[in-house]
């Protein structure tokens, strides 16, 4: 698939079909995240992709608690705004594979060197975002459309990190691992399912000359 067609038409897909995707499209998607650029080239990353039903229905269970757990003592209003996103973190139980992503600990060289001079975590926040992040959200958007050119779907999860902890332990991650984000996967159930509205370009672009 040519690049620009990949991108337009990229959709976020929550449901899925049967069909298991072979290792070779696993490696192929995984692999694409390997090459994409990181900080300082640290590549402290590791995906972990989970086929198994009995894992995946631990780890929707686990997330599941830990929203009854957070909304436990919220006014009735909030809380079930909160519990909204409940059915949106555990779906990923019933997609064929889920790419967990992990970040492996590593030592900021720049944000020491910012702490050493002197300036406040505010401040260092500013002049500094989490390159490490940074870094894990190419490699994902690298895997996203990797997945689409192969004619598979995906979504991007970020709740179910609410759970780092009991997904850690469920997938015997070491303690210098946490867990930046999910990525579900798998062929769309609908062949031409919704695509919701972007902004227009003139809204979101600046050309200063």
């Amino acid at each position: 698939m040519e690049i620009f067609e990949c991108i337009d038409t990229r959709k976020t897909i929550r449901k899925y079909t049967d069909y298991i995707p072979t290792d070779d499209e696993i490696k192929r998607i995984i692999n694409s995240a390997r090459l994409a650029p990181s900080a300082i080239n640290a590549q402290n990353w590791r995906f972990v992709a989970v086929l198994n039903q009995d894992i995946k229905h631990k780890m929707a269970m686990a997330i599941s608690d830990k929203y009854d757990e957070i909304t436990k003592n919220l006014d009735e209003e909030t809380k079930a705004r909160v519990l909204g996103y409940k059915g949106h973190s555990t779906f990923f139980e019933n997609a064929p594979v889920v790419i967990v992503c992990v970040e492996i600990e590593a030592p900021s060289f720049m944000g020491g060197v910012l702490e050493q001079a002197g300036y406040s975590k505010d401040v260092i926040s500013r002049m500094r975002p989490d390159s490490y992040l940074l870094s894990m959200g190419g490699a994902v958007e690298n895997m996203i459309l990797s997945a689409n050119a192969l004619g598979l779907a995906s979504c991007w999860m970020v709740a179910p990190v609410l759970a780092n902890d009991e997904i850690k332990n469920i997938l015997k991650l070491k303690d210098n691992e946490k867990i930046t984000t999910l990525l579900a996967i798998g062929k769309p159930y609908s062949d031409n399912p919704n695509k919701p509205p972007k902004k227009p370009l003139e809204e979101v672009m600046e050309i200063i000359r």
